[in-house]
């Protein structure tokens, strides 16, 4: 059914043999999640077994077609046939390079395009990964107010195709000279980019901001996933419960997979995975941005089943950022 699927979106006859072709790609594992979910470690855990690749994030991959629209969002409107096949045939190919492994990748903006994704990949394994919301405004602040590492921006630039080159580079320059030099406070974006972001920088302080990423990410990847795949069709993963319990959470998830568990996974996790990171916003936010993120991200926070602990005053007193 699934290859059936996949053979009308790319609009190839069933018996052509470019309709064989792509059905020789196995089904991916796509995380999808925001920034600073705890999505790198679980990539690490996932490349420890032997039939899983992990492979770098596709950003541009995942744009490419519909690089102009100015923000994350993609539905299945922004589905043609041109870039499901090319998306297809990338991951084929991607797939070959590794010696036939299944394919795991993690873009996090990605959390607002299931219903994109879903319409191409139809046979995709998704894991949608959420953590607090306290916790994860708190870790994204501060790539927010520092320059791009070189390294980070030497890959971009490689991940980018030269057609996409003349609107990259003037982001680039912005951020990097301007964060460096002092000309300006923040990078001119981070993360995921919902709908109207643009705007509410200019007029919102920046936690908001990043409180309103978070919620957008959770509220609409929960809602398309429910639509598109139904319950029970998708993994959905609490970033504290896999900390406390990842043995468990990465055995449901090779199951539903077809791969079986290798005792190396096993111990890896056992070893690798800890819960120091949960609650670490009682560390780094002051008590005033607590108070003005929790009303945005409280509709998301319910929905999670995440509660919100009354505010320490105290804890402002030892944040390590100011406010934003």
């Amino acid at each position: 059914m699934a290859d059936e699927t996949a053979d009308a979106i790319l609009g190839f006859p069933e018996t052509t043999e470019k309709t064989c072709i792509m059905a020789e790609l196995k089904p991916l594992i796509l995380l999808v999640a925001t920034v600073r979910s705890g999505t790198t470690m679980t990539a690490a855990c996932f490349n420890q077994h032997d039939d899983i690749a992990v492979i770098r994030e596709q950003r541009m991959l995942w744009t490419d077609g519909n690089q102009d629209i100015g923000h994350d969002r993609f539905t299945e409107e922004q589905v043609t046939p041109k870039i499901a096949k090319k998306l297809r045939k990338a991951f084929l190919d991607l797939q070959e390079e590794k010696g036939g492994a299944r394919i795991f990748e993690k873009t996090p903006s990605n959390c607002l395009r299931v219903p994109f994704i879903h319409k191409i990949f139809p046979e995709a394994l998704i894991i949608h990964m959420v953590r607090n919301g306290r916790d994860n405004v708190s870790s994204c602040l501060p790539f927010w107010t520092r320059p791009r590492k070189q390294r980070r921006i030497i890959r971009r630039i490689k991940e980018t195709p030269f057609y996409q080159w003349p609107g990259l580079f003037p982001k680039l320059i912005r951020d990097q000279v301007g964060v460096r030099m002092g000309l300006t406070k923040r990078v001119r974006s981070w993360g995921v980019t919902y709908p109207g972001m643009t705007e509410d920088l200019q007029n919102l302080k920046l936690v908001e901001v990043i409180a309103t990423q978070w919620k957008t990410a959770i509220e609409t990847a929960s809602a398309d996933l429910e639509r598109c795949m139904g319950k029970g069709n998708y993994l959905e993963w609490k970033y504290e419960e896999l900390c406390e319990r990842p043995q468990e959470h990465f055995q449901q998830a090779l199951d539903m997979a077809g791969i079986p568990m290798t005792d190396h996974l096993h111990q890896y996790l056992a070893d690798n995975i800890h819960v120091q990171a949960v609650d670490a916003w009682k560390k780094r936010l002051t008590a005033g941005q607590v108070r003005t993120i929790d009303p945005i991200i409280k509709p998301a926070m319910d929905l999670l089943g995440y509660s919100q602990d009354e505010i320490d005053e105290s804890v402002s007193d030892d944040a390590k950022l100011v406010d934003a």
